[in-house]
């Protein structure tokens, strides 16, 4: 980074003090590697772990998540509930500019929340307004504004909702805010095609400078960032499969790249790299597509969780850096149910539960009433785990009669099968032809109360992220007492029910849940991803 002479010494020490650490050094350039290209960069366009971990950088939400999964301020830097914990009143930060230097006002946040709920917008994340009141009635065309969102004055915004929303800390956290000013201009169902998807502007700690599609982004340090300037002038996010990154970082390409278990022995004893374990709050699983009736059969489902080695994957693909998960959620996480029935690695007891359900075994594979075991099982490029895990399942199925036709791809053109558009390239529903079996990751990056659009059938897609199509109004209600129920024990209750739901019905079917692996060069200082990500504290990143 480029010091401006202009500066004084006590200027640049009071600009690093109001980020809460001093910089040892400001200025230069790190870059760090990903395993995929974003889809989109506006925040509020179905947005993938790929596509945050760049938005992050460049746009703010009202609050962020601590290591503890608690709350502290972002945008905002005051909150407080009405007597009756239906009314939300933000604060924000005074003097927040967005990057072109026009102010951010509570009008933005507001804008923003109103677009999630406009009748035209179609990226996904409406079921976050919904519980405002009045969005339903706004969503459905019946009135012309949100009636629980009241902007005050500049700095002050209030939301309320119809009953108490125990989560609503957390849903904001994931909703970063857009300046009214440049995304207000352009038809909310145009977002995810305009210029602004490849050419963000934010409120954030770096600024959007260019996309080379296949390639990298570039950001800049933002010097006028409401929370102090990075340390950092430049930060350069480059793309590419694990492999490809991590030989990148081994030759001193990039400055952080995430790690495959694998792979670790390649950095382990590297002097010049630091190597990171952190615990996640995510898992990987199997996706069933619940609108094929014959994945819609439990014992079908039941019968390949028990046929999947998982120990397997952990021992022998993740090399000890993991552990298997019997629900859908991360054991890290205070949801997860410990007294869950663990799934067991049994494939005779896999083959009698089919035999059981009338599916019989002829020449290897299984069939009934003229319909043959059979699945496409879609996987992403770029993450050795799951690409080596995709044929071991395969192989596991295999033994018990269930053929599965292994489809690889990368992670863009995955969310085209599960989030599908039309011929005119607009969203719609998905259906039983789309896919059958995926593989993915999920992480609860704010509150269990984020499954509601994973697991209810007013979540599916184009409306949310109900890819499944999962429906039991069982399994919905817990979710809706959970979000509704401020009381931490009786939430957590809530959600270890669901917890136990969910390893009986497997609509998902849990595999593993890792350990993350980070690489870093030495020169590249202060770099410390936790359980919330990579970009925690970017802002404190330096150089040599």
């Amino acid at each position: 980074m480029r010091t401006l002479l202009a500066l004084s010494a006590a200027l640049l020490l009071t600009g690093a003090l109001a980020q809460g650490n001093t910089c040892p050094k400001l200025g230069g350039t790190a870059t760090i590697a990903q395993n995929s290209e974003p889809g989109n960069l506006n925040p509020l366009i179905f947005p993938t772990t790929y596509d945050t971990n760049i938005e992050e950088l460049v746009f703010n939400a009202l609050v962020k998540p601590t290591a503890d999964l608690d709350f502290q301020g972002d945008l905002a830097r005051s909150w407080t509930f009405s007597p009756d914990k239906k009314t939300l009143t933000f604060k924000l930060n005074p003097g927040i500019k967005w990057s072109d230097g026009q102010p951010l006002t509570a009008q933005d946040v507001a804008f923003t929340l109103t677009a999630i709920a406009s009748p035209k917008y179609n990226g996904g994340a409406f079921s976050q307004v919904e519980i405002l009141s009045g969005a339903d009635a706004y969503h459905d065309g019946k009135a012309s504004k949100i009636s629980g969102i009241k902007v005050i004055n500049p700095t002050t915004i209030a939301l309320t909702t119809d009953k108490v929303y125990a989560p609503i800390l957390a849903t904001m956290a994931g909703i970063m805010i857009l300046p009214e000013h440049i995304y207000g201009k352009i038809p909310v169902e145009n977002w995810q095609k305009d210029a602004t998807n490849r050419s963000p502007v934010g409120s954030g700690p770096f600024v959007f400078k260019q996309y080379r599609s296949g390639e990298l982004i570039e950001l800049a340090a933002n010097k006028n960032y409401f929370a102090g300037r990075p340390c950092l002038d430049r930060l350069i996010i480059r793309f590419g499969d694990a492999n490809t990154m991590l030989a990148a970082l081994v030759n001193g390409e990039v400055d952080a790249a995430p790690v495959p278990v694998p792979s670790v022995a390649s950095v382990k004893d590297n002097a010049k790299i630091k190597l990171t374990t952190v615990n996640q709050l995510d898992f990987d699983y199997v996706g069933t597509n619940l609108r094929n009736p014959i994945l819609a059969e439990q014992a079908v489902r039941t019968a390949m969780a028990y046929a999947i080695n998982r120990k397997a994957i952990v021992t022998g693909l993740m090399s000890g850096y993991g552990s298997v998960v019997d629900t859908l959620f991360p054991k890290s996480h205070w949801a997860y149910p410990t007294n869950v029935k663990p799934i067991p690695y049994d494939p005779a007891l896999a083959q009698k539960t089919l035999d059981d359900a009338g599916w019989k075994m002829s020449g290897g594979v299984r069939s009934k009433g003229g319909q043959t075991l059979k699945f496409r099982l879609f996987y992403t490029t770029g993450n050795p785990v799951r690409e080596r895990g995709a044929a071991l399942i395969q192989a596991n199925l295999r033994q018990v009669g269930i053929q599965v036709d292994l489809q690889s791809m990368d992670f863009p053109t995955l969310v085209t099968y599960l989030l599908p558009k039309d011929g005119q390239s607009k969203p719609r529903a998905v259906n039983a032809s789309d896919f059958d079996l995926f593989i993915l990751g999920f992480g609860i990056e704010r509150d269990p109360s984020e499954y509601l659009s994973y697991f209810t059938a007013d979540g599916q897609p184009p409306n949310g992220y109900n890819f499944t199509g999962y429906t039991d109004p069982a399994g919905g209600n817990l979710l809706m007492k959970g979000q509704e129920t401020v009381n931490q024990a009786a939430r957590k209750s809530l959600y270890n029910q669901f917890g136990l739901l969910m390893r009986d019905q497997l609509p998902w079917i849990p595999l593993t849940q890792a350990q993350a692996l980070y690489g870093n060069q030495t020169r590249l200082h202060n770099f410390a991803p936790d359980i919330r990500g990579v970009n925690v504290n970017v802002t404190k990143w330096w150089v040599q």
